[in-house]
C-alpha cells in the first residue's frame, strides 16, 4: 500500500466511524470527475495518478448515444472500494460525457452535506435514495437550473446533472454533462 492509499484508507475508516467527518469518497469524486466538469481527457489524466488500476464494470451509458471512448478504474482503501466508470460520446451534434464513482460499501449519509456544499444549493430532486442537482458552470461556481433553462445552458457552458444515490450498501456519485 503506497502513502496515498494509506492516507485514503485511514480517512475512509474515520469517515465510516463518524458520519459528520469529511468524506474521502466525495473528495475522490471531486478530483476525478467534478472539478473538471466530467471532461473525459481530464478524467483519464486524473486516473493515471495514485493507485487506480483497470477495472471490469457493467457499462451503462445513455440510450441512443454513440460512445467514443470509456475508461474504468478502481482503487481499494482498507474495506472500501472506489470504482470509476467514465465515458464520452455523441448523440447527433450533442456531446455527452459522464463520470461515475461507486463507493462500496458506504451509505449516502455523510456525503449529502458535502455534495450540497459543493453544489452551492439544495438538490432540485430529493427522494430517500437519490438527490439530483441540475446546473451550469457560472464564474467558478454552479448556477442552479430550472427545466426551461436546460437548452440554453447546453448551448452555452453546458448542462450538468449531479446525482447522488444509494444502491444497497453502496453510494453512487454521478456527473453527466450535455453540451450542444
Amino acid at each position: 500500500m503506497n502513502r496515498s492509499q494509506a492516507v485514503l484508507a485511514a480517512a475512509l475508516l474515520a469517515a465510516a466511524a463518524s458520519p459528520a467527518a469529511a468524506s474521502p469518497a466525495f473528495d475522490a469524486f471531486r478530483q476525478v470527475c467534478a472539478d473538471n466538469h466530467s471532461d473525459f481527457d481530464a478524467v483519464k489524466a486524473a486516473l493515471t495518478t495514485g493507485g487506480w488500476r483497470p477495472a471490469e464494470v457493467k457499462a451503462a451509458t445513455m440510450q441512443g448515444v454513440t460512445v467514443v471512448e470509456s475508461v474504468a478504474r478502481e482503487e481499494a482503501a482498507g474495506p472500501v472500494k472506489l470504482t470509476v466508470f467514465a465515458w464520452h460520446g455523441t448523440k447527433g451534434p450533442v456531446k455527452i460525457s459522464a463520470c461515475t464513482v461507486r463507493v462500496s460499501p458506504m451509505t449516502v449519509g455523510g456525503i449529502v452535506k458535502e455534495a450540497q456544499d459543493w453544489a452551492g444549493f439544495s438538490p432540485q430532486t430529493n427522494t430517500p435514495t437519490q438527490d439530483v442537482w441540475r446546473f451550469t458552470p457560472a464564474g467558478g461556481a454552479r448556477k442552479a437550473l430550472q427545466p426551461g433553462e436546460y437548452n440554453a445552458a447546453a448551448a452555452a457552458a453546458g448542462l450538468e446533472f449531479f446525482t447522488l444515490s444509494a444502491d444497497g450498501a453502496d453510494t453512487i456519485l454521478d456527473l453527466l454533462k450535455i453540451k450542444s
